[in-house]
């Protein structure tokens, strides 16, 4: 068993978070339209939702998928703060739970087979101990039951950030930040291939890996902000600090060329903008 995590899991403001909402879901949508056909929803009474957030995916893209015979879906996070969010949000709606659940942390025995479905969306690429989180699914799930869940490989609102912790400027503000945002597949040659390992060792079935590239459209240094805006403060910097470090990130943005007002014909530009692992196994 893993030693318990003592990470900040109260650093998202809803309303800030709330401004990148278009583009989570318009990423979920598309990955479903394109990939999700073959999942079956006959028979799946009982789903798990990891890192639910404020319920902005959630409500979209996977409520409407729900067989009529549903039996619960229960909404997780590792923050009361928005969850409360997300049970507000779905106020009066039949057959949803809400729980606060740490996947990093080995989960209670009353969550062990419990599941037929379980999803997660732009979540575990946080989680530090990656076979602990998908243990825990594995565990979480019936015989038979499956997982389908979508992180991102790397971003260009967090390159940004990454790229400033490296400088003379930031790096001792953002010391920190690579032990808070993971991106276990951030720079790997091969992501698809080690997830599939991973799965694989864990006892999954079925397993599928895709990457996914997603292109959000950058046309101006204010949706560019409103973007890096709805991050959490990971780093705990003050106002004022903050609002530094998102101009500096307006800066490298456009020094890497993706921002359409301030594109620069013939310079190379940062890609991908957005690229996922899209990851489906089975537990036999």
């Amino acid at each position: 068993m893993s030693p318990t995590t003592t990470k900040n899991l109260e650093i998202y403001d809803p309303q800030e978070y709330a401004k990148s909402g278009n583009t989570r879901s318009g990423c979920i949508q598309e990955i479903l339209d394109i990939h999700g056909g073959f999942m079956s929803w006959e028979g799946v009474k009982n789903v798990l939702e990891i890192g639910c957030g404020i319920g902005d995916v959630t409500e979209p893209c996977f409520l409407p998928l729900l067989p009529r015979d549903i039996e619960r879906f229960v909404c997780s996070d590792g923050s009361l703060t928005v969850l409360e969010a997300a049970r507000t949000r779905f106020q009066g709606l039949e057959h949803i739970e809400f729980l606060q659940l740490d996947i990093e942390n080995p989960i209670d025995n009353g969550l062990v087979s419990k599941f037929d479905r379980i999803l997660s969306t732009f979540c575990l690429m946080y989680v530090k101990n990656q076979r602990q989180a998908y243990e825990n699914i594995f565990n979480a799930l019936v015989p038979g039951g499956d997982c389908w869940i979508v992180i991102l490989a790397t971003a260009a609102a967090f390159e940004t950030l990454f790229r400033l912790a490296e400088t003379s400027k930031w790096k001792k503000q953002l010391r920190n930040i690579h032990d808070i945002l993971i991106f276990p597949y951030r720079n790997v040659p091969e992501p698809e291939k080690m997830a599939e390992n991973l799965l694989e060792s864990i006892g999954f079935s079925d397993i599928s890996v895709k990457l996914q590239d997603f292109q959000p459209n950058y046309n101006t240094v204010e949706g560019f902000r409103a973007n890096v805006e709805s991050l959490p403060n990971v780093c705990e910097l003050s106002k004022e600090d903050l609002a530094e470090l998102h101009d500096d990130q307006m800066d490298v943005g456009k020094d890497l060329n993706f921002i359409d007002d301030f594109y620069i014909p013939g310079k190379p530009v940062f890609k991908p903008l957005f690229q996922s692992l899209l990851i489906y196994a089975k537990k036999p």
